[in-house]
């Protein structure tokens, strides 16, 4: 009987230390799956701020490049205002004026902005940079990322207007240049004397062709600025936006 008695004793007290081990193994692996848990909850955290990082890293990139952008489209819109009021007094002069020498001095003299045109590019730097990386979607604004990606998109938007101007503007220098190879222009600028033919025996005005030139730079000009003035709003908005999310960042 006390042998029976000793037994059963030894039984309850092996599974009260079974239940002790099963408890203290619980808590191990709880331990265990807690401290995972955490690791990976801070490796998340960490993650998620160097990601938000490069995303402002990024939007200040573009930034600087917007800005870039904006500048050089304020300074191209300036210089077609210039080269237009240029074309009209140009015109004006031939054709009202009686004198082919007044007419050869005021297209003369306005020659280094009659003969210049230089296309506007967007500064794509930034952009770029972010597309080759693939990081597009670090742009958390689904309405920002929409404003960037849609500018970016019209790249070659202007390419014709820009494209044309240009010709326009090379045609005319070819048709003008040997019209002002006179014996004025050529003392002047070369300090010598020729027997060149005179300006006042060239008739300007007569010249079809020249017309033709200034007329088609003055009209595309006039489309190469209102498209540069839609670009204009389109940078003045997305800067606008990218300022509005770094402010609600601080």
């Amino acid at each position: 009987m006390l042998r029976f008695l000793r037994q059963l004793r030894l039984k309850q007290i092996s599974g009260k230390q079974f239940r002790r081990y099963f408890l203290y193994a619980l808590g191990e692996v709880l331990l265990v799956v807690i401290g995972i848990l955490l690791a990976l909850q801070i490796d998340s955290w960490n993650n998620n701020r160097v990601l938000k990082k490069k995303e402002l890293l990024y939007l200040k990139e573009i930034q600087v490049s917007l800005q870039d952008d904006l500048e050089r489209i304020g300074n191209y819109i300036e210089f077609n205002h210039r080269k237009d009021s240029v074309i009209d007094r140009c015109l004006s002069k031939m054709l009202q004026s009686d004198s082919n020498l007044e007419i050869m001095y005021e297209i003369t003299k306005n020659m280094p902005v009659l003969a210049e045109f230089t296309a506007f590019t967007q500064n794509r730097v930034a952009f770029d940079n972010m597309l080759s990386a693939e990081n597009i979607d670090l742009i958390s604004s689904d309405t920002l990322r929409t404003f960037i990606s849609k500018y970016y998109a019209q790249e070659n938007l202007l390419d014709g207007t820009q494209e044309r101007v240009k010709e326009l503007t090379r045609n005319f220098v070819d048709h003008i240049t040997p019209l002002l190879m006179t014996r004025e222009n050529i003392e002047q600028f070369r300090q010598t004397e020729t027997d060149s033919i005179s300006g006042s025996e060239i008739d300007f005005s007569s010249t079809r062709i020249l017309y033709g030139d200034l007329f088609g730079m003055h009209r595309n000009i006039e489309s190469h600025s209102l498209y540069l003035e839609c670009y204009k709003t389109d940078v003045d908005i997305i800067i606008a936006h990218i300022e509005q999310f770094f402010n609600s960042k601080k």
